[in-house]
This record gives C-alpha cells, structure tokens and sequence, in this order.
C-alpha cells in the first residue's frame, strides 16, 4: 500500500509539476514575452519530461520565432506593448539577432525512434515540414518533394492514429490534390472543415476540384465561402475570382460582375479580374463597360498575343464583331505612325475577320500587317509566319 502510495504521490507531483510549469509558460506566451517563455521551458528539460518540452518548445518555433535560420535556429523577443512578431520579424531581416540552434527535424526523429508510439511526435514532424513547405517553398535544405513527402509521412502516421486537427487533414488533402487524387483529397478536406468550418484554404481547395469536376453549385459555396473567409487579400482576391467565374458559368453575371468589381477595389488591374468581367458584360449585352473593360485589358500589354485573343474570343461568341473591329479600327485612327503598333492591331482585326468567315477583309487586313511590319521588323521574323498561316 505505501508503495502504491508513493508512486501515486510521485506521478501526482510529476503531472502537477508540468501543468505548473506549462501555465507559467503559457502565460508568458500570452504576455508575448516570448524569450522569458523560451528560456523557461529550456531550463526546465530533463529525462523525463523531454518529450512533453520539445513539443511545447517546437510548437513555439513554428508560431512565436522572431526570426528563423532556415528553420534550424531560431530567435525569440520579448515584445512590449503595442508590438507584433510582424514588425520584429521585418526587423530582423536586416537586423543581427542572437539565435537558439534547435535542430527540430533530428530532435524529432530521436524521440520517435524512443517512444514510437507517441504519435503527437509523428504530428508535431507533420506540422514542422508543413511550416517548411509554406516558408520556404523549393528554397529549403531538400527537395520541395521530400519535404512534401516527410510531411505526408508523419500526418499520415498520426491521423491512422487518431492524431489529427483541421490543419493536417488539410496538408493530407494538399497533397493528395497536388498529386491529382482528387477523391481522396476531397475525403480529407471534408474531415478538415469537420473540425473548422472557417478554413478558407480548404474551402478554396474544395472549390477547385469541384470546378473541375463540374459541380458548379458545390464549387460555388465552397468559393464564395472561401472568399468571406479570406483577410489576406492576394488570397481573397483569387478566391473573388474563382466565385466570379463560376457565377458566370452559372449564367449569374450581375452576382458575377459584382464581386468582380470587389475584386479590382481589392487589387486594380488585374488580368483574370477583368477577363471574367468582361464575359459577364457582354453576356448582359452591357456593351459600353465591355469596351472599357477590354482597353483596361489590352493596356495590361498591348503586344500580348493572350489577352488580344482572348479580347477577341470573347466578342466574336457573344456576336459583338461589330463593336469589336470598331474597337481595334479607332487604335488604328488614333496611332499614324508606330508601325509596330499598327502592325499588331491590323493583325488581331484580321484573327476577328477570320473567326466570322469574312476572307477578304481578313487577307485585307493581313496584307496590311505584313506591309506594316516589314517596315520594323526582319524578313525572318516568326510574325511573318504567323500572317503567311493565315494567308493560306
């Protein structure tokens, strides 16, 4: 009975101990006093209560660093009042800042490999390598696909464990849809917003692969979800306009056109931007905001054989030849002189004649861009090749 008793007195120290010394820690963390925090767990490590250490320091690296040298070593700050870790971290990108060496790849395989079945350890890799993948992209000590692969190992590992949170299940669905295996991505993003709804990537994610699939209703709510979702506004912004997208595919041009236009408050000028606005205008036959829109587009570059083609595809199957030869044919009253510019625009009235069978106007015009480039261009040019095509 007294030995009984005195290993439930031991083990009752021990966990009171760590709870202790973790709501010390934590409290710290919640102070952002993240250097006391870093410097107290350290102190505290022993035998016996490393794996439970590590954890706590390594999930520190990954949220609390003011600077990480290739996610090898890392340094802490204690922030004052009105800091971020945003401003520090800014700082320290040309600022010399003390580092601790914390190894976290080689820490985490020697505990693994002492307590394989401590799958929070196979977790914690996951959510190291996952950190990797988003930081550092193809610019880390290995491969982007081993990196991917050690991720997927160790969440893997973990989750066939009944380890998991909304986080891994969204890596392992990543990666799945990185390797086009869209059910069983979809099975793991759908286990993902079990446990956060809010998760703006997974339902972006969920959006796509169901746009290719089709389903525009289902990629509809997950986009428009996304979207509200969203507060980093390059994301939220391709999010807006994927949901532009497939309202327009869904003939909703005006729910279309009107996030669109949230969009281009969110970031002027971009091309998908205006390419879906576009669609939707001249599919509502609103012809004026069409014109405007298609000169914000060709002034992105007006060379670009892309977005000229696409300006044109979209007017000739929505039947607007008239407004479009009209649209190039002024650029051609307003610029006498640049033959390199009338050379082009010559070319793209010719590709507009040529989509609605007229031949002559088409060789009219080709004849034009030829006589045109011939003056700024070599006999070689691969442009002449391109007028001889369509001269066929």
């Amino acid at each position: 009975m007294n030995k009984f008793l005195l290993l439930f007195l031991f083990y009752f120290n021990f966990c009171f101990s760590n709870t202790h010394q973790f709501s010390n820690v934590d409290s710290l963390i919640e102070k952002k006093q993240f250097l006391n925090a870093w410097k107290l767990l350290s102190s505290k490590e022993n035998e016996i209560n490393k794996e439970q250490i590590n954890l706590k320091k390594i999930d520190m690296c990954l949220k609390y660093f003011t600077k990480s040298v290739s996610h090898q070593a890392f340094a802490f700050t204690n922030l004052k009042p009105g800091e971020t870790i945003i401003q520090h971290r800014k700082r320290a990108e040309t600022n010399l800042i003390p580092t601790f060496p914390f190894k976290i790849d080689r820490i985490l395989d020697s505990l693994i490999k002492e307590n394989p079945e401590n799958y929070n350890l196979q977790k914690s890799k996951g959510d190291y390598y996952y950190d990797i993948f988003i930081l550092f992209g193809r610019d880390w000590i290995i491969s982007q696909q081993e990196v991917l692969r050690r991720m997927y190992t160790a969440y893997s590992t973990a989750d066939k464990n009944g380890i998991n949170d909304y986080l891994s299940l969204y890596a392992l669905g990543y990666f799945h849809h990185l390797n086009s295996e869209s059910d069983k991505a979809t099975q793991y993003f759908k286990r993902s917003l079990i446990l956060d709804s809010n998760h703006a990537p997974t339902h972006y994610n969920l959006a796509y692969i169901y746009t290719e699939m089709d389903s525009n209703e289902l990629a509809l709510k997950h986009a428009w979800k996304a979207y509200s979702k969203y507060k980093y506004i390059n994301y939220k912004n391709d999010a807006g306009q994927m949901t532009g997208s497939i309202l327009g595919k869904l003939g909703r041009h005006e729910e279309a056109i009107s996030i669109l236009l949230d969009c281009d408050r969110l970031i002027p000028g971009t091309y998908h931007t205006y390419y879906y606005l576009l669609n939707s205008f001249l599919h509502l036959k609103k012809t004026q905001e069409a014109l405007i829109t298609a000169e914000n587009m060709f002034a992105l570059d007006w060379k670009s054989h892309t977005i000229n083609t696409d300006i044109i595809e979209f007017f000739i199957k929505t039947n607007h030849s008239d407004e479009l030869i009209s649209f190039y044919k002024e650029k051609l009253n307003k610029e006498k002189y640049d033959m390199e510019f009338r050379g082009h625009i010559q070319l793209h009235i010719a590709q507009a004649y040529s989509l609605v069978n007229d031949e002559i106007q088409t060789l009219k015009y080709v004849n034009y861009a030829r006589e045109s480039f011939l003056i700024c261009y070599d006999n070689n040019h691969p442009v002449f090749r391109v007028l001889e095509k369509m001269s066929e």
